[in-house]
């Protein structure tokens, strides 16, 4: 069984180390990034198998993350999920408009993780 790859954008680094530590328990590798430029040139070094991406980062937002990376021939098919506190329905509508492939409001809880990471990768 190969080892699944995912990628967190935050720059919340304790939302991230909280994260990390329940994906590794699932034994996921987990790579992130601090920052919405740093996690696209992550994703375009590494091509993840799946990321997580907050709406609200300094320089860039989630919104200009997902672009890039929908943009790019190299990780324009990754799935790409949302994960914020921006839970308004408007948000929601405006993240999967986007190109998003879900959306989750932040605290999520572990298995919607899991299972936006198994109903996607596999």
């Amino acid at each position: 069984m190969r080892t699944i790859t995912v990628l967190l954008i935050d720059d919340d680094t304790r939302v991230s180390e909280l994260l990390k530590r329940f994906l590794y328990e699932k034994t996921y590798n987990v790579i992130s990034a601090e920052s919405g430029i740093k996690g696209i040139e992550m994703a375009q070094k590494q091509e993840p198998d799946i990321i997580f991406c907050d709406i609200m980062m300094p320089e860039m937002d989630g919104y200009g993350v997902l672009k890039e990376i929908r943009s790019d021939v190299r990780t324009k098919d990754i799935p790409f999920f949302f994960l914020t506190a921006k839970t308004q329905t408007e948000d929601f509508m405006a993240g999967i408009r986007a190109g998003a492939t879900g959306y989750h409001a932040k605290p999520t809880s572990r298995d919607e993780l899991v299972e936006a990471i198994q109903g996607n990768v596999f």
